[in-house]
């Protein structure tokens, strides 16, 4: 049976919907994104992460104690952030040297991995919701957070899809996360489009109206994670989630199907835009950070991304909306994502007490603030300071929106198992390319979750 979590019932999702927006602001930027991978958790010994020390290993209580913290955390859209809270963490803490190593977008848990088995995990890290770090705390590498500052001031409903199946606090959530569709204001001026496109046939109108005045519709980073949040996630909520209330308890006791029509749509849209020339030239190389520079630098009327990136693509000097992606049928009520945001976890070990410090400043003391200032988020915090807050009025306005809608659906990372997860960019790929029909992608997807059920 396929052990995934059902982290995004639509119970949770109507208490993801709960967390409250705390304040506006003006000057925002950047994010992170979910990962892309293989999520099978190192089979060492409990206790030996991070330093490999054994279980029983003191942890560092000393002020004195020279300590160097290996943190490790998925941020090339908020780097300079980053580095700033480990600069000033380490100026609070100058016993305590941080040794800081950027993870690849959408590689998290690809960095992880072989880590986890060779019991040499970080002692501080991004983990993502699901799977993956619930094996990784159920066998003792990482710490489980319930009773931590940090766990306690940790928003409700953002905490089922980071606990385990033995009720352990894997990880902080990032923040509230889902999906949306970022325009150029001005590029839609250009193109005399006045209303926004409610359904997928819409969608298609909108991205020839532009593509008539030699505008490029749309940019997706084709090579990495963003398809799997954005074209697979809108997909899988609309044409799966929307129509079968008992779709995730089926993917995840493995009685779900995937070889069927409503799925191969899924890979049917997306080439869709591909053929009728609506996508950015080079969409299956394009990786996420370019992505994202491409659509700063005017190239494409619209991106396919998330609300980690509010701050970067809201501070645009060309004027940013934002929409809820299309993904719907006509005639069929739209079923939007929401989730949670890549969050942080503790390696057991020596350095524990460490890394403890680490995660409390970064979630509830001054390393926050630079944190959700530079991504422009919602706060997964309960009681965070509101003056010191960045939010941007229309992503306030757009998360309001989605508490309009009666179902919503996850993020691909908390419900698919690894072996799906780590084919999907490239089934996507293979399909563009033509190598795969929409049809063969989904009979592949099919054959590829039932070897994993077999497991």
């Amino acid at each position: 049976m396929v052990s995934v979590k059902k982290a995004c019932s639509a119970a949770l999702a109507l208490s993801l919907l709960a967390v409250p927006l705390y304040g506006c602001g003006n000057d925002n930027g950047g994010g992170t994104a979910a990962s892309n991978t293989k999520n099978d958790a190192g089979k060492g010994t409990s206790g030996n992460a991070g330093t490999n020390a054994p279980a029983n290993a003191p942890a560092d209580t000393s002020a004195d104690e020279k300590v160097t913290l290996t943190v490790s955390m998925m941020s090339s859209d908020w780097v300079d952030a980053a580095q700033e809270i480990v600069d000033q963490f380490m100026a609070k803490y100058p016993n305590i040297k941080v040794d800081f190593s950027q993870v690849p977008n959408d590689t998290n848990a690809e960095y992880l991995q072989p880590k986890a088995a060779a019991n040499s995990l970080p002692d501080f890290m991004t983990i993502d919701g699901g799977t993956f770090g619930a094996q990784l705390a159920d066998t003792g590498l990482i710490a489980d957070l319930k009773d931590s500052e940090a766990g306690k001031n940790t928003i409700d409903g953002l905490k089922p899809v980071f606990t385990s199946s033995s009720g352990k606090l894997f990880g902080i959530a990032g923040g509230l996360s889902t999906t949306l569709i970022y325009y150029n204001k001005k590029l839609f001026d250009q193109a005399g489009i006045k209303e926004l496109p409610k359904n997928w046939d819409e969608f298609l109108a909108a991205c020839e109206q532009l593509k008539s005045r030699d505008i490029t519709p749309l940019i997706v980073a084709g090579a990495d994670g963003t398809v799997n949040n954005t074209v697979w996630s809108n997909g899988f909520s609309n044409n799966i989630v929307g129509k079968d209330p008992d779709a995730l308890k089926k993917l995840a006791d493995g009685t779900f199907d995937f070889n069927t029509p409503a799925y191969a749509d899924i890979y049917a849209k997306f080439k869709t835009l591909y053929d009728k020339g609506y996508l950015i030239k080079g969409v299956t190389s394009l990786q996420y950070s370019q992505a994202n520079d491409e659509f700063l630098q005017g190239k494409a009327a619209m991106s396919f991304s998330g609300i980690w990136l509010a701050g970067t693509m809201m501070a645009a000097g060309f004027g940013t909306g934002v929409m809820l992606p299309p993904w719907n049928d006509k005639g069929q009520d739209l079923v939007p994502v929401v989730a949670t945001e890549t969050g942080f976890a503790v390696a057991e070990g020596k350095h524990k007490d460490a890394a403890m410090k680490f995660l409390d400043f970064i979630v509830e003391g001054d390393g926050y603030y630079i944190y959700q200032n530079k991504r422009g988020n919602i706060p997964m915090i309960k009681s965070p300071d509101a003056g010191k807050l960045k939010i941007d009025p229309a992503i306030s306005s757009y998360v309001d929106d989605l508490k309009t809608y009666a179902k919503s659906g996850p993020l691909w990372f908390e419900v698919l198992p690894s072996e799906v997860q780590a084919s999907l960019v490239q089934t996507f790929q293979r399909v563009l390319t033509g190598e795969l029909t929409p049809e063969g992608a989904a009979k592949f997807t099919q054959d590829t979750y039932l070897q994993a059920v077999k497991k």
